[in-house]
């Protein structure tokens, strides 16, 4: 669609009408027109095409004014209008969700990666969606499926172009679930994608600029500048778990399936891991009460990620840094660690926070990428 035709004006002009009723949960057709300048008769048409497809509906009479008159017929988003699946591949797990338009969870599956070997992963993902969306009884409703990767990715081809951990280099995961499901795919790097859930949904809504960093197995970032997803030459932006961060890292074993990564092989869940045979979790409770070798991981672990952190800030000035993924549920104690090493470190301020999403950070990002390109909702 070429910018400035009429037909461009018109699906704009669409999706700023969507976009506010979301926005406002309640307004008026007056009120629409007032806050987009746009004419009354536009309104008119664009709400009764709205209203046509069961996207909006009337709710009844707002407040009237101080002058009197009749008390306008207010307009509300209709959630259940449609359902939106959304997929959150990751390596150790992956978290699948059908979703009301409102973001609402009807339900959610957790599939562990360690069930199945790299060819059935995909499959087994497939099948549990299609038995959700058969005890939900939505086939008919379905919209469309949002769908994070932990790699990289051409979104506007739909390809998972470099995903190490499972194998996938220039895989079509695009055309794979269109054939399989008939449905419009929106694709994205996975730690992208729980950027657009945190500014959807997440502590994101507050900032125009920040950095989600996501402590798990790996370590990724995504990045909001000026509101917009930043994605970097060949889709590669965010990917921090490649930092160096001392000389004596170029003589260091690296543990990533790339054989690079060096802050990924010292800071990530995995890491601490690979050092104690057990589960990251496990370390960080055995350390809450006082064994010391525990302590002493999670320690040098705060500040490794006080280094990475202070990078990122020192060079991108974000507003706020927000932590999300598995590790983030060590919760405050390791967040006050990770500030005060961050002070330390670099004179830039910035707010560092935890991620109020968690583990729903991503596939709620994929819902809402759906949302985004099939409506052409703006969350910003």
């Amino acid at each position: 669609m070429i910018k400035g035709t009429p037909e461009y004006m018109k699906v704009m002009n669409r999706n700023t009408v969507l976009s506010l009723i979301v926005k406002e949960k309640s307004i008026s057709r007056a009120a629409i027109s007032n806050l987009t300048n746009l004419s009354k008769s536009t309104v008119s048409s664009i709400v009764e095409e709205l209203l046509g497809e069961n996207i909006i509906r009337e709710k009844g009479e707002g407040i009237s004014t101080k002058l009197g008159g009749r008390k306008p017929i207010e307009l509300v988003f209709n959630p259940s209008a449609g359902y939106i699946i959304g997929i959150d591949i990751g390596a150790s797990k992956s978290i699948c969700v059908i979703c009301d338009l409102s973001g609402k969870i009807l339900l959610k599956e957790i599939i562990q990666k360690k069930n199945y070997d790299n060819n059935n992963y995909l499959y087994q993902i497939m099948q549990t969606v299609k038995e959700m969306a058969a005890r939900l009884n939505t086939e008919d409703k379905l919209i469309g499926i949002g769908v994070g990767i932990p790699g990289t990715v051409d979104i506007e081809n739909g390809i998972a172009l470099f995903v190490p951990k499972l194998d996938w280099v220039d895989y079509p995961i695009r055309d794979v679930l269109r054939i399989e499901f008939g449905l419009d795919v929106f694709i994205d790097n996975d730690v992208n994608m729980a950027v657009y859930g945190e500014k959807w949904l997440g502590v994101g809504k507050e900032y125009n600029n920040f950095v989600f960093i996501s402590i798990g197995d790996g370590i990724g970032s995504g990045i909001i500048i000026d509101n917009k997803i930043y994605r970097g030459h060949n889709y590669t932006g965010g990917e921090i778990g490649y930092l160096v961060l001392s000389k004596d890292a170029l003589e260091t074993e690296r543990y990533t399936p790339d054989a690079y990564g060096y802050f990924e092989s010292v800071a990530s869940g995995s890491a601490i891991e690979r050092k104690f045979g057990i589960s990251c979790k496990e370390v960080f409770e055995k350390a809450s009460h006082n064994d010391i070798e525990c302590i002493e991981a999670v320690n040098e672990m705060t500040e490794y990620l006080g280094m990475g952190i202070a990078n990122i800030v020192s060079v991108l000035s974000p507003q706020a840094v927000i932590i999300g993924g598995g590790v983030s549920k060590a919760g405050l104690g390791l967040l006050l660690s990770i500030r005060k090493e961050v002070s330390r470190l670099t004179p830039v301020k910035t707010e560092i926070v935890l991620s109020e999403l968690e583990e729903n950070a991503g596939v709620m990002g994929c819902v809402g990428s759906v949302l985004a390109n099939k409506y052409g909702i703006s969350f910003y």
